[in-house]
């Protein structure tokens, strides 16, 4: 087995995020073609800690799952030498936190996905290698519960079925959440998912979620992975 250099994960995150632009950049235009992203693992039987930035104080721990018994899969946005901000719902939306890059813990993967979500056109984009692979409309949210724009990442992917029948067949959650819909005293979780009502889809009628066919459903979660980018813009 080959000695523990806790460099190397640091070397090609950096690398493979030399074209993500921090948090707080303009978002770019549609059609942009950016580099593979970085997606971290966390490995197996291990925990990363979460912080307010390099070196700043531990905001959560995190384990090998989510609170949904799936995989912690964390995408990054930016990097600093051996630490890389990540999009998670733990922190307000246009915020990041911060895992040191240990390849102990994480293990690198990349992504050539991304969507793209435009409000005023009411549409998602899938992108791969930043070409259009599809585009088709969505469901955004009504007046008083508007989606949040930003940038955001694929968390989970879920069984419609489990949380009710308004999902339809799947649901992607991703790292934002809607500020103005709260449970249990915690902004909703955004999400892209299906929906019982398909007649509705294209207009203002959600919470803040992105709601899609059943069918274009199935295909983003046999396609996109979980760490996918997701934009949304207005």
């Amino acid at each position: 087995m080959a000695a523990y250099d806790p460099s190397v994960i640091a070397t090609a995150v950096a690398t493979a995020a030399l074209a993500a632009a921090p948090g707080a950049a303009p978002l770019p235009a549609i059609g942009h073609r950016p580099a593979p992203a970085p997606i971290l693992w966390v490995r197996k039987g291990r925990h990363v800690r979460l912080r307010r930035a390099p070196h700043g104080r531990t905001i959560a721990i995190l384990g090998d799952h989510t609170e949904y018994g799936r995989r912690t899969i964390l995408a990054v946005t930016q990097v600093r030498g051996r630490w890389a901000a990540i999009s998670t719902s733990l922190v307000p939306n246009g915020h990041r936190a911060w895992v040191h890059l240990s390849s102990r813990d994480l293990a690198l993967r990349r992504t050539r996905w991304g969507l793209e979500a435009d409000l005023a056109d009411r549409t998602l984009t899938v992108l791969h290698d930043g070409r259009q692979i599809t585009r088709f409309a969505v469901t955004i949210g009504r007046r008083g519960t508007e989606s949040p724009t930003g940038r955001f990442a694929i968390t989970d992917k879920l069984a419609g079925k489990d949380f009710g029948r308004s999902f339809g067949c799947c649901i992607l959650a991703l790292s934002g959440r809607q500020p103005k819909v709260t449970f249990d005293g915690l902004d909703g979780r955004m999400a892209i998912h299906g929906t019982d009502r398909p007649a509705l889809i294209g207009h203002r009628d959600s919470q803040g979620c992105l709601r899609a066919s059943d069918q274009h459903l199935r295909m983003l979660m046999r396609r996109v992975p979980v760490g996918t980018p997701v934009i949304i813009r207005r």
